[in-house]
């Protein structure tokens, strides 16, 4: 029998939150209407926003994935009319106070769109200069033209010199969404390779076989990152992981909402998310299980984020293991 080891690791990493809107639930009931219900609640929700509301209840989302051993998050950030620049103020605020203990990167995130909120465009641009390590973040299905979208998204993203681009990808997952392709051939031309990514892709998994394997080479030579948010299967097929990976498209894994009105659950535990991964889609090789664990393990993309999360305490957290196996069957917490 395979004798307990000390793994030790500066903490996992949690490529996509959304800590600004986190914790609301249980506060505010929760009922499972159609995601546009409750989108508009969160909408409503968001109209009463405080800088002070947002600090504390993205600090209890915080704590909760300090507990597993997180060191490293890249949050979204929802910037519009609605909230205005309460919560990039907020988490800013939360990042120096936490900056000892977790890496925290922000994404200026235009969740609503254009279409219904034209002003979000100066918002986006004043967040962008409020820090050198604020991205930008769109959603391909917010506006009626996703391409447009896509675009404008990036035009922002290149007046201001962002440090990275992310966007809400085909998340629906239905094929007439399929915009990946595009969205890679931007990336492309555009020379955003290494600093932009899709998370969610689920349309990835819908559409046939021979457009997806067109996807996902396009992908990987576009260097476009995918991100997965393992939780989205409550509604929809979660994107081609392996062939991702097999592919060599780098690949990140994220906890995406936790306790709000999108999501009333979400423990923030990335070690949970990977084993849930690996029930959907059958990670049950050692060498798939290897692999999950460095997709929540390896170090940021983006160099200065890299650097900062290298000066934590390496040896921060301990987990006493067998293997993968045993870590991803029994999600022990760490010492």
């Amino acid at each position: 029998m395979t004798q307990p080891i000390q793994w030790t690791i500066p903490g996992f990493m949690n490529e996509h939150a959304h800590l600004d809107k986190g914790m609301l639930v249980p506060e505010r009931s929760y009922k499972d209407d159609p995601v546009a219900i409750r989108a508009g609640w969160t909408r409503e929700a968001k109209s009463s926003f405080t800088k002070q509301d947002i600090y504390s209840r993205a600090e209890q989302a915080l704590q909760q994935l300090l507990s597993y051993g997180t060191a490293y998050v890249r949050t979204h950030v929802d910037v519009d009319p609605l909230v205005g620049l309460q919560g990039i103020e907020a988490l800013l605020e939360l990042r120096e106070h936490y900056k000892n203990d977790i890496i925290i990167d922000i994404t200026a995130f235009n969740q609503e769109g254009f279409d219904r909120y034209p002003d979000s465009a100066g918002l986006l641009t004043e967040a962008l200069t409020m820090d050198s390590r604020i991205g930008i973040g769109g959603h391909t299905l917010s506006d009626q033209d996703g391409c447009s979208h896509i675009n404008r998204i990036f035009e922002l993203a290149e007046q201001a010199n962002a440090p990275w681009v992310e966007f809400h990808t085909d998340e629906s997952g239905k094929p007439e969404h399929f915009l990946l392709p595009y969205l890679a051939e931007q990336v492309k031309a555009r020379g955003w390779s290494g600093k932009t990514y899709a998370i969610h892709c689920n349309s990835l998994a819908n559409v046939s076989d021979e457009l997806a394997e067109q996807a996902i080479a396009l992908t990987a030579e576009a260097g476009l990152h995918v991100t997965v948010c393992p939780t989205a299967i409550a509604t929809r097929a979660i994107t081609r992981v392996k062939q991702l990976n097999q592919a060599g498209v780098r690949i990140g894994m994220g906890s995406d909402n936790m306790s709000d009105f999108f999501n009333p659950m979400g423990s923030g535990n990335m070690l949970q998310y990977a084993q849930l991964l690996a029930y959907i889609q059958r990670f049950y090789e050692p060498r798939e299980m290897d692999m999950l664990l460095r997709i929540i393990s390896q170090m940021p993309f983006n160099a200065e984020s890299a650097v900062l999360v290298s000066q934590l305490a390496q040896d921060r957290y301990r987990f006493t293991t067998k293997d993968s196996r045993y870590l991803l069957t029994h999600l022990p917490l760490p010492s």
